[in-house]
């Protein structure tokens, strides 16, 4: 072999040799580089695009359902031209309207509520069936006898429920003689006796009293 062989030889082992350093592989790079990025935490397109899909539909999922709705009898505890305030006769809650639909206070309404979106705090009324207001009145006739015995059994501020034959009820209330007339204006005000009224489905309240300390209150149909 001659030398000028031997250095052409040499020659194409130190390009092979460069080569392999200095230009490694195109497709074995991209590999790298699409590693590296995997290690740092580059989600793909597409997991980015399915989570993004799977919150959207959750949204409109909420969006879309059904507003809260209450159906039953209320008594109308305050009303003002642009808010009325119900008491639910059955479960004592308390619900607010964000307009008056035309009902004034101690009135009594049967109606179904629509909670007002987003908050829910608020209702409308969706459809009312019945309004009616109860007038409570002071009789002049003294109370009944039935009613004279079961107060001669009771301690002052006492009270009993008697029941009548029918419709209705009558409670008693044992008070002190000075307190009969101001006991009987604080009945005939009284949210409650609006509620029982409304509660036995009556039609009328009448309060008779007797000066000996009794209070009678009839709910009447």
């Amino acid at each position: 072999m001659t030398g000028d062989e031997t250095d052409s030889g040499n020659e194409a082992t130190d390009e092979n040799v460069a080569e392999s350093h200095d230009r490694p592989d195109d497709s074995k790079q991209k590999d790298e580089q699409e590693d590296t990025a995997g290690m740092h935490g580059e989600a793909s397109t597409r997991a980015d695009t399915g989570e993004s899909s799977v919150e959207l539909d959750a949204l409109v999922d909420r969006s879309e359902a059904d507003p809260e709705t209450t159906t039953g009898t209320f008594y109308v505890k305050h009303a003002t031209d642009s808010s009325v305030t119900l008491h639910d006769i059955d479960t004592a809650q308390i619900l607010t309207l964000a307009e008056n639909p035309g009902v004034e206070s101690h009135e009594i309404i049967e109606a179904t509520l629509v909670a007002q979106p987003p908050m829910e705090v608020a209702y409308l009324v969706d459809e009312m069936t019945r309004q009616y207001s109860v007038p409570v009145e002071t009789s002049p006739e003294p109370p009944t006898r039935q009613v004279r015995e079961t107060a001669a059994e009771m301690d002052e501020t006492q009270a009993a429920t008697i029941e009548r034959e029918g419709e209705g009820e009558i409670h008693v209330l044992r008070v002190a003689p000075e307190d009969v007339d101001q006991t009987a204006t604080e009945v005939g005000d009284d949210e409650m006796t609006y509620k029982n009224a409304a509660r036995c489905g009556i039609d009328r309240v009448e309060i008779r009293t007797d000066e000996t300390g009794i209070v009678s209150v009839r709910y009447l149909p």
